[in-house]
């Protein structure tokens, strides 16, 4: 293989995170086996954006549910109709279930070809046949799961607090490089800021890229109108990379090495595995 041309070049990777809070309610229950009720009678209850809440970190995806205080109530299950117990589903009530060694016969073949009591169910308090229900342990019922087994559930305004990155990026590559190699690989960073709210990059060496983090940046001004930014941050990285003309059997062809990592890409190259090294 013969190198015919070799062009050094950069890429630009630029990228806005964009960190937002939503908070939204909706009623929620869960099993009540007594204790005390925070209810309306121990204030008015709270609006959903008065309620103290933060994130454990900054710009990473989270969800908090916290119950709205001062609006929980007491009331029978919904499910059990208070009772605290279900029909079994598995014996539907009766607390036994036909056996399945015998097929509720009875009885069983033995070895030498005559019937004897099927040795599963022959103690039975149900009857020869029959088996104890092992789901409700031959009760018939079982415990209903949502009041668990309580007959009450507390019925509360739940808030749900959802932080999200939420981001966008544009990428600037004179070469053939696909963009998904440009964004899986390290680069210096020319540019960083972090704000409650940044400004469209207007002074940074490529055009292209003033332009883009302007659209960027006014897309996620308008973008998030049911939401509270809380934080913004847009990064540029310079990722190099080398355009390796090549003249092999023949043929012209082209690779890239690009990145820290000096990763490899050769769309055309003539073998996909050479001395243990795989190529892109």
């Amino acid at each position: 293989m013969a190198i015919t041309k070799i062009n050094y070049s950069s890429a630009f990777h630029y990228q806005l995170h964009s960190f937002t809070e939503k908070r939204e309610t909706s009623w929620a229950y869960s099993p009540y086996g007594g204790g005390e009720v925070d209810g309306v009678e121990n204030g008015a209850p709270p609006l959903p954006w008065e309620i103290e809440c933060y994130p454990g970190t900054l710009f990473e995806d989270e969800v908090k549910l916290i119950p709205v205080p001062h609006t929980s109530s007491v009331k029978s299950c919904h499910r059990c109709k208070g009772g605290g117990s279900l029909l079994c589903a598995e014996c539907h009530g009766k607390g036994w279930v036909r056996c399945l060694s015998c097929h509720g016969d009875g009885w069983s073949a033995s070895t030498s070809g005559y019937k004897e009591r099927c040795f599963y169910c022959h103690s039975s308090t149900h009857g020869h046949g029959r088996q104890d229900c092992l789901k409700c342990n031959a009760k018939g019922r079982v415990p209903c799961p949502t009041c668990d087994n309580y007959g009450q559930i507390q019925c509360f305004i739940q808030l749900t607090i959802s932080w999200k990155v939420n981001s966008a990026e544009h990428i600037v590559e004179r070469l053939s490089l696909p963009e998904d190699l440009v964004k899986s690989v390290s680069g210096q960073v020319a540019f960083e800021e972090e704000a409650q709210q940044v400004l469209p990059i207007g002074h940074f060496p490529d055009e292209t890229i003033n332009m883009a983090s302007t659209q960027i940046v006014h897309a996620h001004a308008q973008a998030f109108s049911d939401q509270k930014l809380i934080r913004q941050k847009q990064v540029v990285r310079i990722i190099p990379v080398t355009e390796i003309n090549y003249r092999w059997k023949n043929k012209n062809n082209v690779f890239y090495v690009f990145g820290f990592e000096n990763r490899a890409y050769a769309p055309d190259y003539p073998q996909k595995c050479c001395c243990g090294c795989t190529i892109l």
